[in-house]
């Protein structure tokens, strides 16, 4: 990029039009002269102003190159200004997106935040509820144990009971079937006695 002329050139171009404003005024008070005197002064002084004449065009020549280069400076300085100014109103449109996207960003954070208080609230009411459940489940647990305990108790008694009705219902009929067979015995006994 081109940096800007400093004032100096400003200067120098100043100092430049001055120079040469006062050398065209001397040359045209020298070409009065000039028609007005004669002979040998005239001579020198037209060769003075022969000099002087030259050294104002080259003056000329500078100044008008130092314009056009001043010129040339010029249009660059805008053709910059027009880009920095296109880059800067590029700046601000992504900056402004970026704006504009962090909102967005902030909403959907400040979204995701309260579902998980949300959340986090819901799931201790869950471990809450779980840890009552798994209380219940265990004292059920604990009952049916208990229940099991007292069925098998009562049925190891029911059958001890069986058991000893069958041992005495065996006995029983093993006393009657000897006491019949022993009636039975003794009632052939007396039969073949009283015949």
């Amino acid at each position: 990029m081109v940096d800007f002329m400093d004032d100096t050139h400003f200067d120098k171009l100043s100092q430049l039009e001055e120079l040469f404003e006062i050398r065209k005024q001397i040359l045209d008070e020298f070409q009065c002269q000039s028609l007005e005197g004669a002979g040998a002064a005239a001579e020198k002084n037209t060769r003075i102003l022969q000099l002087q004449l030259r050294e104002t065009e080259h003056l000329s020549e500078k100044l008008s190159q130092t314009v056009s280069d001043l010129t040339t400076v010029l249009h660059l300085k805008e053709a910059e200004l027009q880009y920095l100014q296109s880059r800067m109103s590029q700046y601000r449109q992504e900056a402004q997106n970026h704006a504009r996207m962090s909102n967005t960003l902030k909403v959907t954070l400040s979204e995701f935040e309260f579902t998980i208080e949300c959340q986090s609230k819901e799931l201790a009411a869950l471990c809450t509820e779980q840890q009552g459940l798994k209380e219940t489940l265990a004292q059920a647990c604990r009952e049916k144990d208990e229940l099991l305990q007292r069925w098998m108790e009562e049925k190891r008694e029911e059958a001890d009971r069986l058991n000893k009705y069958n041992d005495a219902q065996e006995r029983f009929s093993t006393w009657t079937f000897s006491s019949h067979f022993k009636n039975r015995r003794s009632l052939v006994y007396r039969w073949n006695l009283l015949s």
